[in-house]
């Protein structure tokens, strides 16, 4: 070995040895979920503006409702909803005429006037009834969700379910288009698939901002946001039991 080489070899044994070093760049890539969730918050990457929820909602909803989390718009979220639920009601009362009209009640020929002349009662019972849900159930979501181990707000769950129904908005055209033509059983069935459609499409948007504002997994959050619908199916089947166990123990007439 001559004396360059074994020079070279003594710098190299002579070199700090940092195993547990990680290269700057690898270290920028490794960011957790919750990390960015924080920081959409921290970098004011979140657009709380109701155009900017409208369109992350429906496009682009785990980043905004982690903004949202963050901080709950209730004010922006008051205005989508009551917009959105009044559009719903001024629906039906364009479409509900044409439905009560195709069902007619025999032996009553002026109840559907009579029908007719309450149907604003109807839409504006229906509006109230919306906006007493949306108060009730996202209470109640909030306090399934901290008995799940979340920890997020009450506000944060009151806005997700405020704007989690946005999705409906796409059913308004269709209502309009159904209004104005006679629609045949395929078109209704057609109908029909959309609102399904449309239905899971809010309840997902739902499961992802309860998991955004709780901070739990997505299984905890889609529990807490069926467990109230599972609870009225259940008490639905005991109750039809329980008709079905009362009727079936009553003294039968004698038949002479």
């Amino acid at each position: 070995m001559d004396y360059q080489e074994k020079n070279d070899l003594e710098n190299r044994q002579n070199e700090p040895v940092d195993s547990g070093a990680m290269p700057e760049e690898t270290k920028e890539k490794n960011v957790y979920p919750a990390e960015q969730r924080d920081n959409i918050g921290n970098n004011n990457q979140d657009k709380n503006g109701v155009l900017d929820i409208v369109y992350g909602v429906l496009f682009d909803p785990v980043c905004t409702f982690a903004g949202l989390a963050q901080r709950p718009p209730v004010g922006a979220a008051v205005i989508i909803f009551v917009v959105l639920n009044l559009a719903e009601a001024l629906m039906g009362l364009l479409t509900a005429p044409r439905y009560f009209g195709e069902m007619p009640i025999p032996g009553f020929p002026g109840m559907d006037a009579f029908t007719h002349s309450l149907l604003p009662l109807f839409s504006a019972g229906g509006f109230i009834f919306s906006v007493v849900k949306w108060f009730v159930m996202a209470g109640l979501l909030h306090l399934l969700a901290e008995l799940l181990g979340g920890r997020g707000v009450a506000r944060g769950v009151f806005v997700v379910y405020g704007v989690a129904g946005l999705p409906a908005v796409f059913m308004i055209p269709v209502d309009i288009i159904l209004a104005l033509i006679q629609a045949g059983s395929a078109v209704l069935f057609f109908s029909g698939l959309l609102s399904l459609g449309i239905f899971i499409w809010s309840v997902v948007l739902l499961i992802i901002g309860v998991r955004e504002v709780h901070r739990f997994s997505t299984g905890r959050a889609t529990l807490a946001v069926l467990m109230p619908g599972l609870a009225l199916v259940v008490l639905f089947i005991i109750g039809m039991m329980f008709i079905g166990t009362t009727f079936s123990t009553m003294p039968r007439p004698i038949l002479f």
